[in-house]
């Protein structure tokens, strides 16, 4: 079964070398990754369990420039809907699984804690300068119902300085 994984960022790390933090420019989070879902019991303890696999495709130029070798594929907001019509056949919808286009994402090294089960705001610090410059441009608005006393920031936590 089709489904979305929403994320604001995620990380890479080409061939074992320095990982990357990569997003889309100009705060457009959270965005979606195209991605698989099943619930299955297992035959002796009953448990059930519910799954998800994150869909890849070939890399676009941004990433391959620092040696990643597959992305997952991330949806642009007018084909999230249409990929989780389970009405539409696969064939209608294998056009989504296409790398997202470089020139609309950005990344920069980050710490290699990353691979030390660190899970704090200190992986999003920048060990080094971003892969692109990014120009000015308005953020994607995008419709959510948040619980209403959800706080709201217009800085990407991910931008370079850690909001304590």
């Amino acid at each position: 079964q089709r489904c979305i994984v929403v994320a604001d960022a995620y990380y890479v790390q080409p061939d074992q070398n320095q990982p990357y933090l990569v997003y889309l420019q100009h705060k457009n989070r959270p965005f979606g990754f195209a991605g698989l879902f099943d619930t299955w019991q297992h035959p002796e303890t009953k448990e059930v369990t519910t799954s998800f696999a994150i869909i890849t495709t070939t890399v676009n130029t941004m990433l391959q420039g620092i040696g990643v070798k597959r992305m997952p594929v991330i949806l642009p907001i007018q084909y999230e809907t249409n990929w989780l019509k389970s009405s539409l056949h696969l064939s209608e919808v294998l056009r989504y699984l296409v790398p997202f286009p470089g020139v609309k994402m950005n990344a920069y090294p980050v710490s290699e804690k990353v691979n030390e089960g660190v899970n704090d705001a200190s992986l999003l610090i920048p060990c080094g300068e971003k892969l692109q410059v990014e120009a000015m441009a308005q953020p994607l608005i995008r419709i959510h119902h948040y619980h209403k006393s959800k706080p709201t920031s217009d800085k990407p936590w991910f931008g370079g300085e850690v909001q304590q």
